[in-house]
């Protein structure tokens, strides 16, 4: 979720306490700070666009990564206020941190919530990583004024409702699309918020033979199909680019990758096209990634395009 979304939650959490609202409190810093904590691995990007892109929602989104946040954040506080009770700091800015990973895990993207044992991202796909409508019933809450505990109850029983709601709206789009597509054999299908409007979802359906990527309104059942692609054989090129750098990150970043190959026109090379299912924007997916095979049928280079950049990998 945004930036804005994580830190009231944490203030909610904190509100739990009792304790009233004070940015002076060492229990509201904590869980404020201890909220935003697991986007800190973005100093990742020290090593570059593509180290964050592995690192982000990974560790630093699980329980061994709470702890580690927790622990330095006791340790600030030691630092710059010694006088905080430590073990509430350390406890208080783990539920922050908790806090993070259970929005996170409703979000689109996911967190790899069961990391070190996978490290794949799970999510259960209910809310995008800027909801205005929750936003606005978080802060609605907040201006009622009540006590501190009251406001935290009133806030994740507003929270609750809301996520209850688009969980409805998620199964009712899913049994639609489950009769639209009744004569094709199923074998999969992801309903997910859109990215362009909170009152549609984004879907992704597999069958035996093709996938079919498209968009169907939460409010009314308007469908429309963005493309169909037809499954491709595991050719080996196909079976090596999987064995990549790429080929593995893209294993654990999406529930939904497309493998294509084709020959370059130009060059004397084949090339294999990577797509993540999930995000089709201005009619092309949002993450893609290209690996080139020399002469000697061997990976010689490769590239990831998200958000407009395009990102040299090794491969």
């Amino acid at each position: 979720m945004d930036t804005l979304s994580h830190a009231l939650v944490g203030i909610a959490v904190a509100g739990l306490s009792g304790h009233p609202l004070s940015f002076n409190d060492p229990l509201y810093l904590a869980s404020i700070i201890g909220a935003q904590a697991p986007d800190f691995d973005i100093i990742a990007q020290i090593r570059g666009n593509f180290s964050y892109l592995r690192q982000h929602r990974s560790f630093s989104h699980s329980i061994p990564g709470l702890f580690m946040w927790s622990g330095l954040i006791a340790a600030g506080f030691l630092l710059c206020m010694p006088a905080a009770p430590l073990a509430q700091v350390f406890v208080w800015s783990f539920l922050g941190g908790l806090s993070h990973i259970v929005i996170d895990f409703f979000n689109a993207h996911g967190a790899a919530i069961l990391y070190p044992f996978s490290r794949e991202r799970k999510s259960f796909s209910l809310l995008n990583v800027f909801d205005p409508v929750l936003l606005s019933i978080m802060c609605m809450v907040f201006l009622q004024g009540l006590a501190p505990r009251e406001t935290s109850l009133l806030f994740f029983t507003s929270v609750g409702l809301y996520t209850l709601l688009r969980y409805l709206l998620k199964i009712r789009a899913t049994l639609l699309l489950r009769q639209h597509f009744a004569n094709n054999n199923l074998t999969r299908i992801l309903v997910m918020p859109s990215l362009k409007s909170i009152f549609f979802w984004d879907f992704v359906i597999e069958t035996s033979d093709n996938y079919y990527v498209g968009q169907i309104g939460a409010l009314q059942p308007v469908l429309t199909l963005h493309t169909e692609l037809i499954k491709q054989t595991l050719s080996p090129a196909l079976q090596g680019a999987q064995r990549t750098v790429l080929g593995e990150f893209f294993a654990s970043f999406t529930p939904f990758s497309y493998f294509t190959e084709y020959q370059d026109e130009e060059h004397p090379a084949k090339l294999v096209r990577i797509y993540d299912l999930r995000y089709f924007f201005n009619q092309g997916f949002l993450h893609s990634a290209t690996i080139i095979f020399g002469r000697d049928e061997q990976p010689c280079d490769s590239y990831i395009q998200t958000y407009g950049r395009k990102i040299k990998v090794p491969c």
